[in-house]
């Protein structure tokens, strides 16, 4: 079976995952914390998603990518310091697809990103086609880390885009 991942927040409280909008009046410490992954890139917190019409923080991000693929990427790439990760492995059958929407992450600009062409309806079981780490990912793990600058793990990798929060009591954590 083909599973989607979403990294463990390090600080997550309960067993809900939550948008990272939804924690700004919920959990104002934990958005202001998770929210600084934006400074220099605040632009796409005020991103509309087509399709699901909301912005890009009104929900939560998962990739079909194993994170052992992301670790042995980093690796080859040229990270030297130890690391662990943890996600959450979860059935893609858990989100619906009229709350989801893969965004395919195709633009080779920023005006480009959020046109429709650069989405595909959302199908669980067409998940494994989205599995892939692609090559571009890993180029800009290489050019990231040559720099010495900490890279986004999955910039070029196609997101699984869920509008809604989800219930992680049952989910199976792996550690990589």
């Amino acid at each position: 079976m083909n599973y989607i991942y979403h990294w463990v927040p390090k600080d997550m409280r309960g067993d809900v995952l939550f948008p990272l909008n939804t924690l700004k009046d919920t959990q104002p410490d934990l958005y202001e914390k998770e929210a600084s992954k934006y400074i220099g890139r605040e632009q796409v917190m005020l991103q509309k998603i087509p399709f699901l019409n909301c912005l890009w923080n009104d929900v939560l991000h998962f990739s079909a990518v194993h994170p052992s693929l992301v670790k042995e990427a980093l690796i080859e790439a040229g990270r030297t310091k130890s690391f662990d990760i943890e996600f959450f492995e979860v059935d893609p059958h858990l989100l619906t697809s009229e709350n989801t929407i893969v965004y395919l992450y195709r633009h080779s600009n920023m005006e480009d990103k959020l046109k429709e062409d650069n989405f595909a309806k959302y199908n669980p079981d067409d998940i494994a086609q989205y599995s892939p780490l692609p090559q571009e990912t890993k180029d800009y793990y290489k050019e990231m880390l040559s720099q010495d600058k900490k890279p986004l793990l999955f910039h070029r990798v196609p997101h699984i885009l869920f509008k809604g929060s989800l219930d992680t009591s049952k989910i199976k954590i792996i550690k990589w």
